[in-house]
């Protein structure tokens, strides 16, 4: 058993907490008489409708009907689990959790551990680095100072680990803790060697300031050049910022975050009086850096180099970026002259001319069309078609109403549409002329629908009551709806991908390709609700189809007791429509 967390402590954390401050430190609130508001950070909120109530130390949302106390904002506002965020709590508020039924395995006793041991480790390296001119050496020749040395931590790792546990008197626990977590391997000669070894080292601070994990630069052309700490139980790397912590200390709630490839270059820039610099451990964004980014900031500028890896770096993050920003979130790019990056370009423009590019980062509109419009003739019909079909489902992943509307205009204008109608009119039909094989128009019919929201989602099957009864009523698309509703079922776990490959070559493939793409404008909530509706709309024309053969037969031959029986039931399941 891994414990439990008393409920007495859990009353205590949400004493000592003042959700006003937690939630200010993330959001900006206003006073509004008794009570503070905002924009409501989980929808796209146009006026602000989150209030938060110091009195019941409880927040809500008018426009989502988010709302929950300190613990509940911390696991809807940063994705934290339940037990994430009573360590959060607690950490912000300097106290240890008592765990009930505490056993060695607990993990936050163990995380804990591993929070003292990278601190230990980081004061050595922190030690060590003045006991080597090596290290000295390269950092005065990258012009990093002092000041800097201290602020960021920075490090060293001796060439040998003997060297290392002999000048620093390491002992035989600390190297054994150390061989646990990985920080320290041992070689397949039985050789003990610190994986960092002979790297500069730039340890990697959580919100809190606590040491999770270490970047190492190798000075003695070691490959890779750049070496993270492996993940642990505190140290995972898509999730984190290196310099956010410091950024934080300066600013709790920076005007832009300046995003950059590199250790050096955040300390460079620092160094400079660029106080907003942070880096994704030189590794790709990921959407949990977006998150985390948007978190602390409205606006990320995204610094790359100018070449052609630059470019198409900043390509594949704008795109990951697309599906957070809203009205109030935004991004910009800053891309640099070929062979510079920012360490090397402040150095021989200064602060002032590196201020200005900043200022002049280009817009996220200017930098999506820049790229969208790579290659295409806008002259050419075809063309057209395929910018559209490139850049829409782009901008339909924007879940902003104003900006995804904003983009479709500009993109409009570039076909050379201008009126919106005519717009979805001219995709509809292009589309319809691209499949070739489809030479009529599809409409919208409950049976399409019904076949549409299978294919999107084939788990619906799973709900479906029986259809014995609807076998041999001629409806039109039934046997189609039927069939792919029995391959459903024979194949649980089928996605819509798999369902469509599966009638790859068949004579349907072309309109089930448009029914998977339909938006049915549902939300997802009502999916299933809908999918039922539309199969009892099915099932009571069955009833009608036996009602009107009765009545008729009523008419001519009169009915027998069971049938008298059946029309009257029919009546009765009708009249309740």
């Amino acid at each position: 058993m891994s414990g439990k967390i008393p409920k007495y402590f859990i009353t205590e954390l949400l004493f000592r907490t003042n959700i006003i401050e937690l939630i200010n430190t993330r959001l900006t609130l206003k006073k509004n008489g008794k009570n503070y508001q905002t924009n409501c950070p989980f929808h796209n909120d146009k006026t602000p409708s989150f209030t938060v109530s110091y009195e019941k130390q409880f927040y809500y949302c008018f426009g989502c009907n988010a709302h929950g106390n300190a613990i509940d904002f911390l696991i809807q506002y940063e994705n934290l689990s339940f037990i994430e965020t009573i360590e959060e709590l607690a950490t912000m508020h300097g106290i240890t959790i008592p765990f009930e039924n505490i056993t060695s395995n607990n993990l936050y006793f163990k995380k804990q551990k591993l929070y003292l041991l990278m601190e230990k480790i980081c004061k050595l390296y922190k030690k060590n680095i003045n006991f080597t001119d090596l290290a000295n050496q390269y950092l005065a020749k990258r012009g990093i100072n002092k000041n800097m040395i201290d602020c960021f931590l920075i490090g060293f790792s001796s060439l040998s680990w003997n060297s290392f546990y002999k000048k620093l008197k390491i002992n035989k626990e600390l190297e054994q803790e150390l061989l646990i977590h990985n920080i320290i391997s041992v070689s397949k000669k039985g050789y003990t060697y610190d994986r960092f070894q002979g790297r500069i080292i730039f340890p990697i601070q959580d919100y809190h300031g606590r040491i999770i994990g270490f970047g190492g630069r190798s000075l003695n052309n070691i490959l890779p050049k750049y070496l993270n700490s492996p993940e642990t139980d505190i140290f995972h790397k898509k999730k984190q910022i290196y310099g956010l912590y410091q950024v934080k200390k300066k600013c709790l709630k920076p005007i832009y975050l300046l995003v950059v490839e590199g250790y050096i270059d955040v300390i460079t820039l620092t160094q400079y009086n660029i106080n907003y610099v942070v880096s994704t451990l030189g590794t790709s964004t990921t959407s949990e850096h977006i998150q985390l980014l948007f978190q602390n900031t409205d606006m990320i500028i995204y610094c790359y180099d100018g070449d052609d890896a630059g470019k198409n770096a900043a390509w594949q993050t704008l795109k990951k970026s697309l599906p957070y920003i809203s009205d109030k979130k935004t991004l910009k790019f800053l891309l640099l002259p070929d062979n510079e990056d920012p360490d090397s370009i402040i150095r021989k423009e200064g602060r002032e001319k590196f201020q200005m590019r900043i200022k002049n980062a280009i817009t996220m509109s200017k930098f999506f069309f820049k790229n969208i419009l790579k290659n295409i003739n806008l002259s050419s019909n075809d063309d057209k078609f395929y910018l559209s079909t490139r850049a829409l489902p782009l901008i339909n992943t924007i879940s902003s109403d104003t900006i995804r509307i904003y983009l479709r205009q500009i993109l409009a204008r570039m076909i050379g549409i201008l009126d919106d109608n005519q717009f979805e009119k001219f995709l509809y039909e292009k589309e319809i002329k691209n499949t070739k094989k489809l030479q009529f128009q599809i409409k919208r019919t409950p049976m399409r629908t019904l076949i549409g929201l299978l294919i999107q989602n084939p788990s619906l099957a799973k709900i479906a009551p029986s259809t014995t009864k609807f076998k041999n009523l001629k409806i039109k698309g039934l046997p189609i709806f039927l069939e792919i509703l029995q391959t459903c079922l024979d194949n649980p776990n089928i996605n819509t991908g798999q369902l469509l490959e599966l009638y790859r070559n068949t004579k349907i493939i072309n309109i089930l390709k448009i029914l998977a793409r339909w938006d049915h404008m549902i939300i997802q909530e009502e999916i299933q609700n809908m999918f039922l509706d539309l199969l009892m709309n099915i099932y009571d024309k069955i009833l009608e189809k036996r009602q009107e053969y009765l009545i008729a037969k009523e008419r001519t031959n009169g009915l027998k007791m069971d049938e008298k029986k059946e029309i009257w039931s029919i009546n009765k399941a009708l009249s309740k429509k």
